[in-house]
């Protein structure tokens, strides 16, 4: 019975470590020019036989990113880079993506109810 306890205990250990695989790195954070929001870049490693894929964030200023809240999906990218213009408009740029969700602005309850956008430019630069 002792030893069943045992293997149980580190076949659930085993498993757990085993279903969250992928790795967020978060890449740069840079505060607009009002310093009421941060925009965020990740890189995403979900694993050896996948190139890493990269999401953009907007969140108030400081505060974690939420996951579900991404506004740009993309892989095989090259040359990403993400930059504010105007304390409301990020610009992303890329020479190559594969773009599997782009959303062109951002806004939150907590910053001005709703009220404060940032708009969001998404540019190719190929060569």
């Amino acid at each position: 019975m002792r030893y069943k306890k045992i293997l149980m205990l580190m076949l659930g250990a085993f498993l757990s470590a085993c279903i969250d695989i992928v790795v967020r790195d978060e890449m740069i954070r840079i505060n607009s020019p009002d310093s009421r929001v941060d925009a965020v870049l990740i890189r995403v490693n979900t694993g050896a036989t996948t190139s890493y894929s990269y999401a953009v964030y907007i969140v108030p200023a400081g505060h974690q990113v939420d996951r579900k809240e991404e506004l740009f999906r993309a892989d095989n990218v090259d040359d990403l880079e993400i930059h504010w213009k105007q304390p409301q408009l990020l610009s992303i740029r890329y020479k190559k993506a594969r773009i599997f969700h782009f959303s062109n602005f951002w806004q939150s309850k907590e910053i001005e109810n709703f009220r404060y956008i940032v708009n969001l430019q998404l540019t190719n630069e190929s060569p």
